[in-house]
């Protein structure tokens, strides 16, 4: 009995070392597999940071405007850019954006609020400077704003529109004149041959017809550089709309004001009559193209044309007011151009924005006092600041 019990307690010795030998390798085991997961972690923590040190340092540098804000309108992050055109270089984290956009200027103050991409211009040390804005929401709620200005930009396209016109013009000429000059050419060697005088009659009728349209051409370059001053009276929202009416029966029109305005009935009419005929030729149902009329808070009054079409990408939104740009296959490019030179003659404002959803939203604000060009928008600025208001 002693033997068996001595065989007993000495197996279960033996076991429980062999256990205990398992257990504290086990543990060692785990012990190196906790100092290598937590080696792995540092090394990732140091690789994020170095990865987030470089996007912000990327990010710090860019030459857009970037910064985010809260639902609350709480500055989160600004970068150097974002800092520099609107807070005066200062560090403004914390502070309420939308309180500081609320004492902007009007064109600035409705970029900002809208809630796609927004062109609008600013006047910035006495000079007129094109801004391009865009707007994302992020999934925290926040919202994040970019800005960049793209004036030098638009002044290589204007450029290039420049030199555009002089070939069109040049092509347009030489294709009326060229057939003019043989044409005259051949009447002149016909006057000495009085039985082949029947065939002046055709000759005459295609220096008409070349002239009528070199004519056309210079008629319609003319437009562009000599539209008269408009005549200013006060246009009543009703009897005026009535007239697109006529023209599209299935136009929704929206009227939430019934003010009057201050601008020349005839050239404003061509305006919308060109944006309304682009909205419904941008590729959306027609029976969704608006005509909406509004008093904005700043005063004067305001007309949207509204459709879902396919949009405009970047480049086009950024070129869309310049002179003989166009998208289409048979357009001259004068159309919107000369809406906006009809509605700066009213000292009014055009712009062009893409509507949540598809589409596009292109309105014209108007003042209501002749010459009245809005004083929180035509003061001269240091920069954009927000800080200085």
């Amino acid at each position: 009995m002693c033997l068996f019990t001595a065989f007993v307690f000495g197996t279960a010795t033996i076991a429980m070392g062999i256990y205990a030998a398992h257990t504290r390798r086990r543990l060692r085991k785990a012990e190196t597999d906790a100092i290598e997961l937590a080696r792995q972690r540092e090394d990732e923590r140091i690789a994020a940071a170095q990865n987030d040190k470089h996007l912000r340092s990327v990010v710090e540098t860019a030459p857009t405007a970037l910064l985010v804000f809260a639902e609350s309108g709480t500055i989160t992050f600004t970068n150097a850019a974002a800092r520099e055109l609107f807070f005066d270089a200062a560090r403004v984290e914390g502070r309420n954006f939308l309180s500081m956009v609320e004492r902007a200027p009007e064109t600035l103050r409705r970029a900002l609020f809208s809630e796609g991409d927004e062109l609008f211009t600013l006047d910035v040390e006495g000079a007129a400077e094109t801004f391009h804005l865009a707007k994302r929401y992020l999934e925290n709620g926040e919202t994040l704003i970019a800005v960049k200005e793209i004036t030098q930009e638009i002044g290589r396209q204007e450029l290039a529109t420049l030199k555009r016109v002089i070939r069109i013009m040049d092509h347009e000429i030489r294709n009326s004149l060229t057939p003019i000059s043989s044409l005259v050419r051949s009447a002149r060697v016909i006057l000495n041959q009085p039985e082949r005088w029947s065939r002046l009659e055709p000759i005459f009728q295609g220096i008409e017809e070349r002239t009528t349209h070199l004519g056309g051409f210079l008629e319609g370059m003319a437009r562009m550089a000599g539209i008269p001053e408009p005549h200013l009276d006060v246009v009543a929202p009703g009897p005026f709309l009535e007239g697109f009416q006529t023209l599209w029966p299935d136009l929704t029109i929206r009227r939430l004001s019934e003010q009057a305005g201050l601008f020349d009935r005839g050239q404003i009419q061509q305006v919308l009559i060109n944006i309304i005929k682009n909205a419904r030729e941008a590729g959306g149902p027609i029976a969704e193209t608006e005509l909406l009329v509004e008093s904005p808070s700043e005063g004067g009054i305001r007309f949207t044309v509204l459709d879902r079409g396919t949009g405009m990408p970047d480049e086009v939104m950024q070129s869309a007011l310049l002179p003989f740009f166009t998208t289409k296959a048979q357009g001259s490019g004068v159309g919107l151009t000369l809406c906006r030179e009809i509605v700066e003659l009213h000292r009014g404002r055009l712009r062009i924005a893409r509507r949540v959803g598809g589409g596009m939203a292109v309105s014209i604000w108007l003042p209501d006092q002749a010459g009245d060009c809005s004083a929180t928008v035509t003061q001269t600025r240091r920069r954009l600041s927000l800080t200085s208001l």
